[in-house]
């Protein structure tokens, strides 16, 4: 069987084709009519991301659109995070830490938020919710992934439990084949024993953080999600926000996967 990796590697390639030429990629993306928001941004960011800013004259030199239609571009990659407005007729770049994108929870999850803030256990939710906000198509219901501190794992399933939350011990998990035919399996909580806290903060995980999470229960254990959607994410992440590599291959060392992190 082919390793994970290079799947996501082949898939990694074929979306990010033709980036060595990104004037020929723009002109022929414009002729399709598909030249999407976040590619827009891709060439904008290739130009202007080590200036302080750029002006509106400047954009239209890069993407050559009528004026009508270059105002609404910016003002789309403005509402989206990808640019900063940051005076008439001027954006920027440099406001694109992680620190500028907020994670969009799932219903389930910000339940479980509300509900252990309250208690003081250490705990964060990492993984899909961390990610959603990089995602074209979110699925409507996936499980959560928690992680608790080792000697409150008990106590917080029992917490949740109490609050009609199902929790599944991820002890009891091999892989997801056997959840995966249960009917509740997108509002399943899976509780993820651990003595790491530097990579979260607010009981939610830093994006490096849930992202190698994620690719680790893709790769490893069969996590309900395509790896074309994880590759999105990461191609997505790489857009909108300064990706800490470095920081990357160091979490993901912790669940011996740094290899992986290495290559992509």
């Amino acid at each position: 069987m082919r390793l994970f990796i290079v799947d996501f590697l082949i898939i990694l390639c074929h979306e990010t084709a033709g980036s060595a030429d990104i004037s020929k990629a723009k002109d022929l993306l414009n002729l399709t009519g598909r030249l999407k928001l976040e590619d827009k941004a891709a060439l904008l960011r290739e130009r202007f991301q080590d200036k302080p800013d750029f002006t509106i004259s400047d954009a239209a030199s890069v993407l050559q659109e009528k004026q009508s239609t270059l105002y609404w571009t910016l003002h789309k990659l403005t509402q989206g995070g990808y640019i900063s407005r940051t005076g008439q007729g001027l954006y920027s770049f440099q406001n694109r830490g992680a620190e500028s994108i907020q994670p969009i929870l799932s219903t389930l999850a910000s339940r479980i938020l509300n509900v252990l803030g309250e208690t003081g256990h250490d705990f964060f939710i990492s993984g899909l919710d961390i990610l959603t906000v990089f995602m074209d198509h979110v699925p409507e219901t996936y499980p959560v992934l928690l992680f608790a501190g080792k000697s409150v794992v008990d106590e917080i399933a029992d917490i949740l439990s109490r609050n009609k939350i199902d929790v599944v011990p991820y002890t009891n998990i091999k892989d997801y084949s056997a959840i995966r035919r249960m009917s509740s399996v997108g509002e399943l909580v899976l509780l993820i024993p651990t003595q790491e806290f530097a990579y979260a903060a607010n009981g939610l995980a830093t994006f490096e953080k849930a992202f190698v999470d994620l690719y680790y229960e893709v790769s490893r254990r069969n996590y309900p999600l395509s790896i074309q959607e994880l590759v999105r994410i990461y191609l997505n992440m790489r857009r909108r926000m300064s990706l800490n590599t470095n920081r990357m291959v160091k979490i993901a060392s912790r669940r011996n996967i740094q290899q992986d992190i290495r290559y992509i």
